[in-house]
């Protein structure tokens, strides 16, 4: 019955935020749009959201003055089902001329209002395990990068210290040899060894197995092309000397280097480890 599928709201207080229903039919979906969809739920999990929510969803956001805009896709910008919701703001108590209207919008786990048709998402997508929501950046899937894959990680331990820290030091060395019509670089970086900093080293040793430390592009620094350049995150490649030396102290650093790692989907909660036990395996504590 399609009335279920609509949330129950009134029509004329509108006082309830609207629940999107965990649809498991697939109505009226073509092949195509199914295919879709199946690959979409190897990435992530995802409802289907009838043509009555949408409508509910934007006079309920109309009548508390949240938006005046109206629900469109944010790949092809078209609204949903704009004319047959407009026949059904004619009659309320007809849902029959919804029996041949497709379902064809989803809901992302991550994202709270964000809708879009299954096929412009499919194009999206495309051949990807991962992509990111195109209006609140968050990440589906594990998100790899473009770095060669012939580079080497390795972190150990120091007595020497990062400035304003009262204990030794990770040192993090990368190697990326060069490669055809690419060339390669050496970088060193370093970390407190304390709990902040054991936590980014793991989080910045899963950045390298996923292939985003890096990338082939052009140096900031030299103008060289076709070389292999940082990835926007940021690293500390000196002991001391402040931000402005790519050094220690910078009290800020922590914070930006783990919004960094998360703008590309590397947190904790997307490995499933604990951080701590991942640095000791690196250093072999």
């Amino acid at each position: 019955k399609l009335s279920m599928l609509a949330i129950k709201i009134d029509d004329k207080n509108f006082d309830d935020k609207p629940e999107y229903s965990n649809i498991s039919t697939h109505y009226l979906l073509d092949d195509n749009c199914l295919n879709i969809l199946e690959k979409l739920s190897k990435i992530t999990k995802y409802c289907i959201v009838s043509p009555i929510e949408i409508l509910y969803k934007q006079k309920y956001e109309f009548a508390k003055n949240i938006s005046k805009e109206k629900d469109k896709c944010p790949i092809c910008l078209m609204e949903f089902y704009e004319e047959p919701l407009q026949q059904y703001e004619k009659n309320k108590d007809d849902f029959l001329f919804l029996r041949d209207i497709p379902f064809d919008v989803v809901l992302l786990e991550k994202c709270s209002d964000h809708f879009f048709h299954i096929e412009c998402l499919g194009n999206l997508i495309g051949d990807k395990t991962s992509f990111k929501c195109p209006i609140c950046s968050k990440i589906y899937g594990v998100l790899m990068g473009d770095m060669p894959s012939n580079g080497t990680f390795k972190a150990y331990k120091s007595n020497s210290k990062c400035s304003g820290f009262n204990c030794d030091t990770i040192v993090i060395q990368y190697i990326i040899p060069s490669g055809f019509g690419y060339s390669g670089t050496s970088r060193i970086s370093y970390l407190p060894n304390n709990k902040e900093g054991r936590e980014v080293l793991a989080l910045l040793k899963i950045a390298f197995d996923r292939r985003l430390t890096f990338t082939v592009g052009t140096s900031v620094t030299t103008g060289r092309k076709n070389t292999v350049v940082w990835n926007g995150i940021h690293h500390k490649t000196s002991l001391s000397g402040g931000p402005t030396q790519f050094g220690y102290p910078d009290n800020t650093y922590f914070n930006r280097v783990k919004e960094e790692l998360a703008s590309k989907g590397v947190t904790q909660e997307s490995i499933g480890r604990d951080l701590e036990s991942i640095a000791k395996e690196i250093l072999k504590d």
